[in-house]
């Protein structure tokens, strides 16, 4: 490319629903930007949407774009600038949203102004449920994404198909880029992958082919970095007291923060920033807290490209505040297959809490569950889950002397799954019928709407074929393009994820004497959810530490810190761990699998999202050499800037 365009400006408006409510309006107005993406779909509300559509089928979509489309006037400062805006709100009905943001810019005078485009393909549930019922005639076999042997097929044999509520197959980018050739500036998704329409907009805004591998794999980790709004810029950042020193105050600004931009050069690198004057900040270590955030291993695959992570740079802007340079990703073909997101009504659930103080936590706790445990008959459940969290969780006794009775308060929650009703009516009367003949000083809430059974879904995650999936753009001119599957010359066959300890560890006594303090005093994480498991990715900021934290971290001594949650219900076999590393962001990568039950639609934990694993794991008492301590507070050491000294401006 003789000319190449400057890097073409994207802002993140959403990272979830109800995330940003004027983000929408902030970011067009608050400085020089090309386009606007959203992300409100997650594995939580595609079935929240579904159940939704049972009973209201002409609803489906999320509510959070015509906030934000309906705030000040954001509408108008769309028109006005031009600025493009790609979301995925449409969720399992994109139709309906574009019908409703159609009947709101005719409101406002400015159906003429913006043409409106939806994107549809990724539902696919009356195939699935054909191919299910056909005996596998064609031979349509879906396999768990993660579990080996194990396929949908087998998993709702002996179910009901009408039980099947939605299924949606992963979609990429090439419905949104041929809608932004024809020239839509609105477009409404359902299922697409959370960074496809920042790949789209980079491939249009810099004319890239569709086997620009290296470009896309840019683009797209760009996009996986930015997708989470706030995230990128200070939130659920675990060196939140860094940025935000004395938290609790107003002075902090550690509210509204601003949301992620990312400039994307026509090269696939980017720099990831955001409006001037926003609350919070973009450094290198909130970059790398997001890059390292639900990922699966080395290989980050999407239906159209995919991006090696183990090469990428972090690096700062040299002088600049609030930029950060992501470059060195590399791409390869797509996979033959994409993820196929299916969820069914698992039966009902419900959930109670009541709560033990002062002394002798555990045996309150122990009596407590053996009571409830021996009037029930466990075939009725499908889940039965009674834990004790909080103060004398460990075991020992709670705090001595507290100052307050919220200090040696433990909370012991009960969670339940059954089939049908009954046996979860059951389950809640106990509390009634024995309550009186518990342990001293039970209590509870006398709130009891979540004892109530409701129905919950079962989230599957299984592949497909990208033959099997279509897509076609609907224009507001009443046009159509058909999107056809990708070609299978273009994939690459994906032969699973590689997971390595150490090449070479170094010796820890080599570096010198140590102390016994936690993890996070030395050591940066994030953690969250795919499914049934949970990544967590550890990162130090000092060069020097990096060999330690790379000999420390193997597969065998994060079970170790992990403990007991090393284990589901069979304590003799650990969950499945794989690791990686990322050696130019000094980050060890682990997936552990299952940790997360089900995952987030069914899971019984207060964390199914798996939030807080990282935040965990930095409370775990290790060894940290005392040359890496000085200088640091007991928990974190205050930001410097990351500058390696090999940063080229445009590098690829």
């Amino acid at each position: 490319m003789a000319n190449p365009r400057r890097p073409i400006r994207i802002g993140n408006s959403s990272g979830a629903i109800g995330d940003g409510p004027d983000q929408l309006y902030r970011l067009a107005t608050e400085g020089p930007i090309d386009a606007i993406f959203s992300d409100y779909l997650a594995e939580v509300n595609i079935p929240w949407r579904a159940l939704e559509m049972k009973e209201h089928p002409e609803l489906g979509y999320e509510q959070s774009p015509l906030i934000q489309l309906r705030w000040a006037n954001a509408a108008e400062e769309l028109a006005a600038r031009g600025i493009r805006w790609v979301h995925d709100g449409g969720a399992l009905n994109p139709y309906g949203l574009y019908e409703e943001i159609k009947k709101y810019l005719n409101s406002k005078g400015l159906l003429d102004k913006i043409k409106l485009a939806w994107v549809e393909g990724d539902n696919v549930m009356k195939q699935i449920k054909t191919n299910l019922t056909s005996g596998n005639a064609q031979g349509k076999v879906y396999p768990h994404l993660d579990i080996p042997g194990q396929t949908l097929n087998d998993e709702l044999k002996h179910s009901n198909l009408e039980q099947i509520v939605s299924a949606n197959a992963y979609v990429g980018m090439r419905g949104i880029l041929a809608a932004l050739h024809d020239g839509a500036q609105v477009i409404v998704c359902g299922r697409i992958c959370d960074a496809s329409p920042v790949m789209a907009l980079g491939a249009w805004w810099h004319g890239w082919s569709l086997t620009d591998w290296d470009r896309l794999a840019g683009s797209l980790i760009a996009g996986h970095i930015t997708e989470c709004g706030p995230y990128t810029t200070g939130g659920n950042f675990c060196g939140f007291r860094d940025i935000f020193p004395n938290p609790g105050s107003l002075d902090s600004k550690f509210y509204d923060l601003g949301f992620p931009i990312v400039e994307l050069a026509h090269d696939g690198s980017s720099v990831i920033t955001m409006h001037a004057g926003s609350n919070g900040g973009v450094t290198a270590d909130t970059v790398t807290a997001q890059l390292v955030y639900e990922i699966q291993g080395p290989k980050y695959l999407n239906p159209d490209v995919v991006a090696n992570l183990e090469g990428v740079h972090v690096q700062t802007v040299p002088n600049e505040k609030n930029k950060i340079k992501v470059w060195g990703v590399r791409g390869s073909p797509p996979p033959p297959t994409t993820k196929l997101a299916v969820c069914y009504i698992g039966g009902y659930q419900a959930e109670t809490s009541i709560f033990a103080v002062g002394l002798n936590i555990k045996e309150k706790y122990e009596s407590w569950k053996m009571q409830v445990m021996r009037k029930l008959d466990p075939s009725k459940f499908t889940k039965i889950a009674i834990d004790l969290y909080g103060n004398g969780a460990d075991g020992n006794s709670a705090q001595f002397n507290p100052q307050s009775q919220k200090e040696c308060t433990a909370m012991i929650r009960h969670f339940v799954q059954a089939p049908t009703e009954k046996p979860i009516k059951d389950f809640m009367n106990l509390f009634f019928t024995q309550g009186m003949a518990g342990f001293p000083g039970l209590c509870s809430s006398l709130d009891f709407r979540t004892s109530i059974a409701k129905p919950f879904i079962q989230f599957y995650p299984a592949v497909c074929s990208q033959g099997e999936v279509s897509m076609r753009v609907h224009l507001d001119s009443g046009r159509t393009i058909d999107i056809p599957p990708i070609n299978e010359r273009d994939t690459e066959p994906f032969n699973g994820q590689v997971s390595y300890d150490p090449a070479s560890r170094a010796d820890l006594a080599s570096f010198g004497p140590t102390k016994r303090v936690p993890l996070g005093t030395l050591v940066l994480a994030r953690s969250g959810d795919k499914g049934g498991n949970a990544n967590v990715g550890f990162w130090v900021r000092d060069a020097e530490a990096w060999p330690w934290l790379q000999s420390l971290l193997t597969i065998e001594k994060l079970r170790e810190l992990l403990a007991k949650d090393a284990y589901g219900e069979d304590a003799s076999r650990p969950y499945r761990v794989s690791r990686f590393e990322m050696p130019h962001i000094r980050a060890v990568h682990f997936v552990i699998f299952g940790i997360l039950e089900d995952g987030v639609s069914s899971s019984s934990l207060v964390d199914p999202l798996g939030k807080s694993v990282g935040e965990y794991l930095r409370a775990k008492l290790v060894d940290v050499p005392e040359k890496f301590l000085q200088g640091r507070d007991s928990e974190a050491s205050k930001l410097e800037p990351r500058f390696d000294g090999d940063f080229l401006p445009g590098r690829p």
